[in-house]
C-alpha cells in the first residue's frame, strides 16, 4: 500500500467523524453561544474605547488567551503554534511554525474579548 493510501484513508476517516463528535471544546463554544443569545455574558469585557494601543491583554480568544492590542489595525495581535505535517514523513510530526494572527475584539464581529490588562 503506498503512503499515499494510507494517508488518504486516515483523512477520509477524521473527516466522516469530525463534524459529529463530541468534544469539551465543542460543548464550551456551544454554551458561550447560547449565553451570547440569551445576553448572559458573565465576565466583564474591556471596551474598545478603554484599551491602550501597544499594550498586552488577558481575556478569551479563539487562537489565544493573550492578545496585543493594535489601534491603528483595530485588532489583537496573537500567538498560535502551527504543526505542519509532511506527507513524505506521515505519521512523524512535522516542523512546528509559532506565528501572529489578528484577532477582532467582540464588538467588531471578532473572537477576542479582552478581560484585563497584564501587567
Amino acid at each position: 500500500m503506498l503512503k499515499s493510501d494510507v494517508i488518504s484513508s486516515y483523512q477520509a476517516a477524521i473527516g466522516r467523524i469530525g463534524g459529529s463528535k463530541s468534544s469539551p471544546a465543542k460543548k464550551a463554544a456551544a454554551r458561550a453561544a447560547a449565553f451570547k443569545r440569551w445576553g448572559r455574558d458573565t465576565v466583564p469585557m474591556l471596551e474598545i474605547g478603554n484599551l491602550n494601543d501597544g499594550t498586552w491583554y488577558s481575556g478569551k480568544g479563539r487562537n489565544s488567551d493573550i492578545g496585543l492590542w493594535d489601534s491603528r489595525s483595530r485588532c489583537f495581535w496573537v500567538t498560535c503554534i502551527v504543526d505542519s505535517i509532511d506527507p513524505l514523513a506521515f505519521p512523524l510530526p512535522g516542523a512546528r511554525r509559532v506565528r501572529m494572527k489578528r484577532e477582532r475584539h467582540v464588538s467588531d464581529d471578532g473572537t477576542f474579548q479582552p478581560r484585563k490588562p497584564v501587567s
